[in-house]
C-alpha cells in the first residue's frame, strides 16, 4: 500500500482531529468557566464539609506561624491540681475566694477577673442551728445572761457570701463572669420565673451605648448571636463587683474556638423586650483603661467596637459581631503562678512582682475541672487562657479580620481563569510541576495575608479551583495525546523510522503538519530503462520485483530517518528533516544514496541469478528552502514536499542520464555534507526552468572510501583545461581517462562537449555553464 493512497483515510481523519482538537479547546475554556462558577455558588451556600476544611488551612497557618510572645500585664491565677490539694475539693468556700481577693488587693492588682461563676449562696448550717437554739431556749433561761448577748451575736455575725461581697467591693476593681446558653436544647429545668430572676441578676451589666449610622436604624435587626437562658452570679456578688460580662465562646464546626461574640441579644419574656451584652474581656478592658465602650452598627450589621479611653482601641468585628481571635500558643503561654501561693506568706514578694498593676485572670487550669477548650495550637487548652488572649488581641491590636466575601469570590475567579489559561496551554508534566508550585503559592498568599495583614482568606476553594480544573484539563490532555500518539503512528510508523515515530510521541511539538517553509534535503531516485523492462515482465513479476527493491530501499530510507513522501511508478521520492528536524539531513540524504547504491549492488548479483532484471538506480539530491506538510485539496491531502529546492532535486536525478553517472548533489548539499562524504566535481550547468547556473557533485561514497574511479586524476586534469577553454589538451586528458575506464560516463560527455567546441567555440564571455536541455 503506497503512502498517497493510505494518507488519503489518514488525511480524512486528520481533519476530524483537527475539527475535534479545536472543540477540545474550547471544552476546557468552557469546563474552566464552569467550575469556577460552580464554586462561586459553593461558596455562596458554603457547605458544611467545606467549611470543616477551611477551618483546616486557617489550623495550619497558626501552626505555620508559631507561638507568640503575650503581653506583660497579663497574669492568669491558676486553680491547678496543686492548688485543689492544698484548698481542698472544689469547690472552695466563700471565705478562700475573699482572702484570695483580698491578697490580690493587697499586691495592687490592677484588675481582677473570675472566670468562675458564683450561682449559688453558700450554705452556713452553723447559723441555721444557731437560730433554731434560740428558739429552743426559754427567754427566762437566757434573761439577763450574758450568753443571751453572744448568741445573738453569733447569729448576726456576717455570712461568707456578705464577706466575700464587701471583699469584691472593696480594694482592687474586680469583674464577674457569667454563662449564657446559646441553644435551647437542655433547658427544661429552667422556669421562667427563674430565668427571669437571672436575667435580673445581671441586668445592670447590659449594654446601651449604640452608636447608629442613622437615626431609623433597628439594633433588633442586627444578626447579633442569640441567647436562651443564663446562669448568673449572686445579685450580690454582680452589685458588687466593678462589672461583669459573659464567658460563653463560639464552638465551631470542628470544636476549636476561634471567634467570640462581643455582642449578644437576649429577649426577657417577661418584659418581651431585647437586651444586649458584651463579654467578660471588654468589660475588663473597659475597667483596665478607665474608658467607655462604643458599638458602631449600621445597616449591614455591627462596623466596630471602640473602647473610648485614654488609649483607644478599635476592635474590628464581622457583621454578625465576632472577633477573629487571633490565638499565641499552648496552655502555658501567659505568665501565671497557683492561686494557692497566695495563701502562702513566704512567696508574697514574689507575686507581687507578677501581680502589682496587672490584669490578673482567676480560673481553672486542673483538667477535673473540665473548663477545657481546643485551639488551633492546643486541643486542651484552659477557658482562662482564651479569655487572656482576647485580652492580648486589645493591648497589641493584634486583630484578625475574616475577609469581605467579595475578595474571597474575587481569588476564586481569578485563580479558576488564570489556571484555566495556563494548563490549557501547558502538557500534563509540567501542569503537575505547575499544580504543585501554584497550590503553594496560593497557600503562602493565604499565610502572607494572615501573617501581615491579619486577615483571613479562604484557602480551600482556590485549591480546588486549582486541582479540579488541573485535574479535568490534565485528563482532556492525556486523552488528546493518546489520539495524536495513535495519529503519528497510523500516519509516520510506516513512512519514518522507529525511533524518529518515537521522538515525535516524546515531543509533539516536533511535529508541524501544517505548511511550512524551511530547508531541507530533497531526495528523488528513479530506475535506468524501467519502460524496457517493465514491457518484458508480466504484472506479476513487475509488482513483486518493485516491492522487493522498495522494501529495501525504504528500510535504508527509514534506518537514517528520512521521510518517504511517496512512490511514483518506479521512482522514491522522499525528504530529510521533515517533519521532525535535525540539522544533518544534507549528511543523511547523502548516507542514505551510498547505502542504497551499495544494496542495489548486491541485489543485482541476486536479481541476475534469479534471472530478473538487472536495476540501476539514478539518484538526484538538493537542499535549500521548500514547503512542507498538508497539500491539496479540502478532502485529500498529502504530507509532501513542494518547492523550485524539491524540483532541483528532480532535474538532478535526470541529469544523470547526461553524464553517465548514478547520483549527483547540488552544491548546497555538498557544502553542509562535505566533512561526511566523497565526491567528484562534475559540471556547472543551468537546468530546464532555473536561470541560476548550479554546481553538481558526483557522489562517489562516505568520508574515507576508496571508491574512487581509475581514472580520477586524468579526469580532474581534463576539466581544469575544459574550464580554461584549451579544448585539445582536455580531449588527450579524457581519452587518458577512458582509455583507463571505458566506463567512466562524465570523461565521455566531456570528451563529446570538447569535440563540439573545438568545431564551434563557445562564445567570448563564455562562463563554463552548461545548458541542460532535457529533464
Amino acid at each position: 500500500m503506497s503512502y498517497r493512497n493510505s494518507n488519503k483515510k489518514l488525511q480524512e481523519k486528520r481533519a476530524k482531529t483537527k475539527l475535534k482538537t479545536k472543540n477540545e479547546g474550547y471544552f476546557t475554556y468552557i469546563a474552566g468557566i464552569t467550575i469556577t462558577l460552580l464554586l462561586t455558588f459553593t461558596y455562596a451556600v458554603s457547605p458544611t464539609a467545606l467549611i470543616r476544611l477551611d477551618y483546616l488551612f486557617q489550623n495550619i497557618h497558626f501552626q505555620l506561624r508559631g507561638p507568640i510572645a503575650p503581653t506583660s500585664n497579663i497574669v492568669i491565677a491558676k486553680i491547678d491540681e496543686k492548688s485543689i490539694d492544698l484548698l481542698g475539693r472544689w469547690p472552695w468556700p466563700r471565705s478562700t475566694f475573699a482572702k484570695l481577693t483580698e491578697n490580690l488587693s493587697n499586691l495592687n492588682a490592677s484588675v481582677i477577673a473570675f472566670d468562675v461563676i458564683f450561682s449559688s449562696p453558700e450554705k452556713t448550717p452553723l447559723k441555721e442551728n444557731l437560730i433554731e437554739l434560740e428558739k429552743l431556749i426559754p427567754d427566762k433561761v437566757l434573761e439577763n445572761s450574758s450568753a443571751k448577748d453572744y448568741l445573738k451575736q453569733l447569729i448576726n455575725q456576717r455570712s461568707p457570701d456578705e464577706v466575700f461581697s464587701k471583699t469584691l467591693s472593696d480594694g482592687s476593681s474586680t469583674v464577674l463572669g457569667y454563662f449564657f446558653h446559646f441553644s435551647p436544647d437542655g433547658l427544661d429545668h429552667l422556669t421562667k420565673e427563674k430565668r427571669h430572676q437571672y436575667f435580673e441578676d445581671i441586668k445592670k451589666s447590659q449594654f446601651r451605648g449604640f452608636l447608629k449610622s442613622h437615626s431609623d436604624l433597628s439594633i433588633s435587626d442586627i444578626p447579633f448571636p442569640k441567647t436562651y437562658a443564663i446562669e448568673s452570679n449572686l445579685a450580690s456578688f454582680s452589685d458588687a463587683a466593678s462589672g461583669s460580662g459573659y464567658l460563653t465562646f463560639n464552638v465551631d464546626l470542628d470544636g476549636i474556638i476561634r471567634r467570640l461574640p462581643l455582642m449578644v441579644r437576649y429577649h426577657d419574656s417577661a418584659t418581651k423586650k431585647d437586651f444586649y451584652f458584651p463579654p467578660l474581656s471588654l468589660r475588663i478592658l473597659e475597667t483596665y483603661l478607665e474608658g467607655t465602650l462604643l458599638f458602631r452598627i449600621g445597616d449591614a450589621g455591627m462596623e466596630e467596637v471602640i473602647m473610648d479611653s485614654d488609649e483607644s482601641v478599635i476592635i474590628p468585628t464581622n457583621p454578625q459581631g465576632e472577633l477573629e481571635i487571633n490565638h499565641l500558643g499552648p496552655r502555658g503561654t501567659f505568665s501565671s503562678f497557683s492561686i494557692s501561693d497566695l495563701l502562702q506568706p513566704e512567696k508574697q514578694s514574689a507575686l507581687k512582682e507578677k501581680v502589682e498593676g496587672n490584669i490578673v485572670l482567676i480560673g481553672a487550669t486542673a483538667t477535673a475541672l473540665e473548663d477545657l477548650r481546643s485551639t488551633p495550637f492546643d486541643p486542651v487548652l484552659p477557658g482562662v487562657e482564651i479569655h487572656a488572649t482576647i485580652l492580648d488581641n486589645f493591648f497589641n491590636k493584634s486583630f484578625l479580620s475574616q475577609a469581605s466575601p467579595l475578595y474571597d469570590l474575587l481569588l476564586i475567579i481569578i485563580t479558576g481563569i488564570l489556571c484555566t489559561l495556563i494548563y490549557s496551554r501547558i502538557k500534563p508534566f509540567s501542569g503537575l510541576i505547575f499544580w504543585v508550585f501554584s497550590s503553594l503559592l496560593l497557600f503562602f498568599l493565604g499565610h502572607w495575608f494572615f501573617v501581615e495583614k491579619g486577615l483571613w482568606v479562604t484557602n480551600i476553594y482556590p485549591f480546588f479551583a486549582n486541582s479540579s480544573i488541573a485535574a479535568l484539563i490534565m485528563i482532556n490532555h492525556f486523552m488528546r495525546e493518546e489520539e495524536q500518539t495513535k495519529f503519528i503512528k497510523q500516519v509516520f510508523g510506516q513512512y519514518l523510522s522507529p525511533r524518529v515515530v518515537k521522538d515525535l510521541l516524546t515531543d509533539p511539538s516536533r511535529l508541524k503538519l501544517g505548511g511550512e517553509q524551511k530547508e531541507l534535503s530533497a531526495f528523488f531516485t528513479d530506475l535506468a530503462n524501467f519502460t524496457t523492462f517493465s514491457e518484458k515482465l508480466s504484472a506479476e513479476d513487475l509488482v513483486s520485483l518493485l516491492n522487493n527493491y522498495f522494501t529495501e530501499m525504504t528500510d535504508i530510507l527509514i534506518k537514517n530517518d528520512g521521510t518517504l513522501d511517496r512512490y511514483d511508478g518506479d521512482a522514491i521520492k522522499a525528504f530529510f528533516g521533515a517533519p521532525m528536524y535535525f540539522e544533518d539531513h544534507a549528511k543523511r540524504a547523502c548516507w542514505t544514496c551510498i547505502e542504497m547504491q551499495e544494496r542495489l549492488s548486491e541485489l543485482r548479483k541476486e536479481y541476475k541469478q534469479q534471472g530478473k532484471p538487472e536495476l540501476v538506480m539514478r539518484v538526484g539530491i538538493n537542499t535549500g528552502e521548500m514547503v512542507v506538510g498538508n497539500m491539496g485539496s479540502s478532502t485529500r491531502m498529502n504530507y509532501g514536499m513542494n518547492g523550485d529546492s524539491v524540483n532541483l532535486a528532480a532535474r538532478l536525478e535526470g541529469a544523470n542520464k547526461q553524464y553517465g553517472t548514478c547520483a549527483l548533489i547540488s552544491e548546497s548539499t555538498y557544502q553542509q555534507a562535505k566533512d561526511f562524504i566523497e565526491v567528484r566535481e562534475l559540471d556547472t550547468l543551468r537546468v530546464v526552468g532555473r536561470a541560476t547556473p548550479i554546481k553538481i557533485y558526483e557522489l562517489l561514497g562516505k568520508k574515507g572510501s576508496d571508491n574512487f574511479p581509475i581514472a580520477i586524476s586524468d579526469y580532474l586534469e581534463g576539466l581544469e583545461n575544459y574550464k580554461a577553454q584549451k579544448w585539445q589538451e582536455a580531449i588527450e586528458s579524457f581519452k587518458k581517462a577512458l582509455k583507463l575506464d571505458p566506463k567512466d560516463g562524465p570523461s565521455d560527455t566531456y570528451l563529446e562537449r570538447c569535440k563540439i567546441f573545438m568545431e564551434s567555440p563557445p562564445e567570448e564571455n563564455w562562463d563554463g555553464v552548461f545548458n541542460l536541455t532535457k529533464k
